[in-house]
């Protein structure tokens, strides 16, 4: 008797299994084509029963996400093609470095060897482990480990990259997005009172330099801010639309220059976005740069005592060197000097721009002079802010006077008028009686 029994068939396009030669289970699945070539994704299992498994599973994934990723590199392969063809295009070039460091530091030797389509959660919390029991200085264990803030700066990177590895295709799922935020360390911040501030002021009152740490005291603004500011953006306002900062050259030659920084290469390049702005000054790295937000491109009113002490410097600026206009130009350097016993001598005045780090290492010895516990120059913007409140100034102005974009919550903040700023200004000179140095 015929057995009139249907058999079941596999529908259209269903993907058919079939064993291979070594015994292993294997089957393509189509996937969608945005330019109408054919792709596949292939799936092996040593059964056909797991290998049926793993088709399901794919398939809803497919359903879900759109897509599948059909080929998979390591992490450390993608983080350096993100790197290299997608950030530096998009991020300034100090964001930049500090994204490079994070990469080749972190999150290549920790994660570095694990496949991308493999990566999960778990994956991510190794980064964070593998930073906070990294020690800060490797030759002095006693100074700890790196913070939990490092880590979170990390993850925040590698969420980013990771959105474009999923924007590609190439994941179907951020594995970042599924794990926890390492928390950012408690925050102890150093600060001076106000009684710490007239000492700085009185103690640098006959300097040639004094009027810089007045400004930074009575205006909260940036340290690249200060020492960047030119000439001609001094009325009767600060115009802070511009910042000192020091750029790490690239090789533009493609590595055959033979020199080992990037600053000596002839073709010494930074890669930036189209729309970076910055000024170099000289041959240095030291370049005047745009705020990167706009509540950090700020006008702030210049009021008394520091309008007279400003106006007292540009005076006296007018008699140096001045070849990039600005207001505050290096001290004199000092020859290298000879024989054991020689003295340095100073050399003439060439106008310079302030380096960075010159520049904190002179903060430093002012409060060693002025007897104040040594504080890191920033604290000079959180006095700034203490004494603003002190005097009852409201926190909308003073948020647009540091120029804090991360509390910039309304349009209302940017249209508050130069007058409401002068007012708060003049609020926190009358907290300072200090003479006009």
């Amino acid at each position: 008797m015929t057995d009139t029994t249907p058999k079941h068939r596999r529908a259209t396009g269903e993907p058919k299994p079939y064993q291979r030669a070594d015994g292993m289970w294997r089957v393509a699945l189509e996937l969608p084509s945005p330019d109408g070539s054919r792709r596949r994704k292939y799936f092996v299992a040593k059964t056909e029963g797991a290998l049926k498994l793993k088709l399901k599973e794919a398939k809803r994934d497919l359903l879900k996400n759109g897509d599948l990723s059909t080929a998979s590199v390591t992490v450390a392969t993608w983080m350096n093609l993100w790197f290299n063809a997608i950030s530096l295009k998009k991020i300034a070039p100090r964001t930049a470095s500090a994204y490079r460091s994070q990469i080749n530091n972190y999150v290549i030797p920790s994660i570095g060897k694990i496949r991308l389509d493999k990566l999960t959660a778990a994956h991510i919390y190794r980064v964070a482990d593998y930073i906070t029991s990294k020690p800060k200085d490797p030759a002095d264990p006693s100074k700890g480990f790196l913070s939990s803030t490092t880590a979170n700066n990390t993850y925040r990177m590698l969420r980013v990259a990771l959105t474009y590895a999923e924007r590609e295709g190439r994941i179907t799922k951020n594995p970042a997005m599924l794990a926890d935020a390492p928390r950012k360390a408690a925050a102890n911040l150093a600060v001076l009172t106000a009684v710490d501030g007239v000492k700085v002021l009185d103690s640098v009152s006959r300097d040639r330099m004094g009027s810089r740490w007045a400004t930074a005291l009575l205006t909260g603004a940036r340290q690249g801010e200060v020492i960047g500011l030119e000439l001609d953006r001094v009325t009767d306002v600060l115009d802070l639309s511009w910042q000192l900062q020091r750029i790490t050259w690239e090789h533009g030659c493609g590595g055959t220059c033979g020199r080992k920084r990037g600053t000596d290469c002839p073709k010494q390049k930074i890669t930036h976005p189209a729309d970076w702005e910055y000024r170099r000054l000289g041959s240095s790295g030291l370049c005047l740069t745009r705020p990167k937000s706009a509540a950090g491109w700020r006008i702030i009113p210049l009021v008394e005592p520091l309008k007279t002490i400003i106006e007292r410097r540009i005076a006296v600026a007018a008699t140096e060197p001045n070849p990039y206009g600005l207001v505050w130009t290096a001290d004199p350097k000092f020859n290298k000097g000879g024989a054991k016993g020689t003295v340095r001598v100073a050399q003439p005045l060439d106008g310079s721009p302030i380096d960075p780090s010159r520049d904190n290492l002179a903060w430093h010895a002012v409060l060693a002079r002025a007897e104040i516990d040594s504080v890191p120059l920033h604290a000079a913007r959180h006095t700034t802010a203490s004494l603003l409140l002190a005097a009852n100034v409201p926190p909308p102005i003073i948020m647009k006077i540091l120029g804090h974009s991360s509390f910039v919550t309304s349009v209302s903040y940017m249209d508050i008028d130069r007058k409401q700023l002068g007012i708060a200004l003049t609020a926190i000179s009358a907290l300072m009686p200090l003479s006009e140095a």
